[in-house]
């Protein structure tokens, strides 16, 4: 024989079954039109009825007038509503959830019904569109007025008492009492993770603060898990040195950890911060990894990871991080399940010291630049020397190109640049004392030219390459 306390969690259990999306959508009173009052004889009546008619595809279903379902219901649905029915300890949950009318035998006063009637009516238009704010508010205003009539529970039991089953007792009352309140919060729960906006509107339930944290977490569980499985993903394919499909990767997390912020703001709920601040500790890990290919997107997902990080301990490195993460003039360098970590993943630290300044080889770039497009324009084409100044300024990006090449800036290391920058510094001092002035002429008034609209060149290329 059942206990009371089976009982009572058996109500509960059916109670939380139902409370989805489709808690009205389904209620059998609303799918087959009948009242919550009908007598077993006049349920067993219809169903005779309605599914005889389905089955010749003579009839339709009368539906409720109220609050009609958008579409009408299938064969399969209306048999589905008649089932649920069957079960007397099933159908008063149902009864829950749908038009109580006029009090009769129950003897409620006639505000009890209206309020609940009142409340039914909002949390299905709310249901019925999803995204509708005030509808939200207005649905959960009204259950909790609802729910403030002693006589609401009355009713309840009258019901029981009605519909005469041996599997409910008043321990059924109580369970439901009990499990209403979060269930009432279901519906909205399962729609958040889609439409996170819905969350803060949770809190607008007049219930239990713990009611409410476990709603949030229920809400963030898949996106909280999602993030989880990221993070682990990233940490393995940087430990094999996998460094670009881990950055590709890591892109995914600010979004999920926005999302993760609007269903549970992470000053409110530190399982939430941690998980905030993993997806920093990913994103400054990653732009460590491409520091050396990459440097303007290392240095991004290192800001970034500032826009996360919660632990000031953790700010503090990546601080440092970036800050050992310059762009340096005429150097275009580019370069847990429930929120518990799961997987080892600590904070990488930037090694120093910065890679060597490279303006020696950097002006010998320059002059070779300089050198060659007057030779050609000048020598081998015998232009004049203001061909040779337009063609210095309409080809300056060039250059620009060298110093950002991954083997230009892999091969310019401290003795190189000032090899490099040395020597050429001394051919152009022996070409210039050497060769006549009207040969090295057209020569300085290309370099001034080049001189004069270089940092202008260097602006404009350097802001291409951030956006790229």
């Amino acid at each position: 024989m059942p206990t009371s306390q089976d009982r009572s969690r058996v109500a509960a259990t059916r109670l939380r079954e139902i409370a989805g999306p489709d808690l009205y959508r389904r209620n059998p009173f609303r799918v087959i039109g009948l009242a919550t009052n009908a007598k077993p004889a006049q349920v067993r009546a219809q169903r005779h009825l309605l599914l005889g008619a389905l089955e010749l595809g003579s009839g339709t279903v009368p539906g409720d007038r109220r609050l009609p379902l958008r579409r009408p219901p299938s064969a399969q649905e209306v048999r589905a509503a008649f089932d649920a029915l069957e079960r007397p300890d099933h159908r008063l949950v149902d009864e829950l959830f749908w038009w109580w009318g006029e009090p009769g035998a129950c003897g409620c006063p006639a505000e009890v019904h209206e309020a609940h009637d009142d409340a039914v009516e909002a949390h299905a238009k709310a249901l019925d569109a999803e995204t509708d704010e005030d509808l939200w508010v207005d649905s959960a205003d009204a259950w909790m007025d609802a729910l403030d009539h002693p006589e609401f529970w009355d009713h309840v039991r009258h019901r029981m008492t009605t519909l005469s089953d041996r599997r409910m007792e008043e321990s059924t009352v109580d369970g439901l009492r009990s499990a209403l309140p979060g269930a009432l919060l279901g519906p909205q729960v399962a729609l958040a993770g889609t439409t996170p906006a819905l969350a803060a509107l949770l809190d607008t339930w007049d219930v239990p603060a713990g009611l409410i944290d476990d709603a949030r977490r229920t809400a963030a569980e898949p996106t909280s898990r999602r993030i989880d499985e990221l993070v682990d993903d990233v940490h393995r394919l940087l430990a094999d040195g996998v460094n670009g499909r881990a950055a590709d990767l890591v892109a995914e997390l600010p979004e999920l950890a926005d999302q993760l912020e609007e269903l549970a703001p992470h000053e409110r709920y530190r399982w939430s911060a941690k998980q905030r601040n993993r997806v920093a500790v990913m994103l400054n890990n990653c732009g460590l990894a491409l520091k050396a290919a990459d440097r303007h997107r290392a240095a991004d997902l290192m800001e970034l990871a500032l826009s996360f990080v919660v632990e000031p301990s953790d700010r503090e490195t990546i601080e440092d991080n970036l800050a050992a993460t310059p762009v340096q003039s005429w150097q275009v360098d580019r370069g847990r399940q429930n929120g518990v970590t799961r997987s080892p993943v600590r904070l990488t630290t930037a090694p120093a010291p910065l890679l060597p300044p490279r303006w020696p080889s950097n002006l010998a770039v320059f002059a070779l630049f300089v050198a060659a497009t007057t030779t050609c324009v000048v020598g081998l084409l015998d232009a004049p020397t203001w061909v040779s100044v337009v063609a210095t300024v309409l080809f300056s990006w060039a250059p620009m190109g060298v110093l950002t090449a991954d083997w230009y800036r892999s091969s310019m290391g401290d003795v190189a640049t000032y090899l490099v920058g040395g020597c050429a510094f001394v051919l152009g001092w022996w070409a210039v004392s050497s060769a006549p002035w009207d040969a090295v002429a057209p020569f300085l008034w290309s370099g001034v030219a080049f001189l004069l609209v270089s940092p202008f060149v260097y602006a404009l290329f350097a802001d291409r390459q951030d956006r790229g």
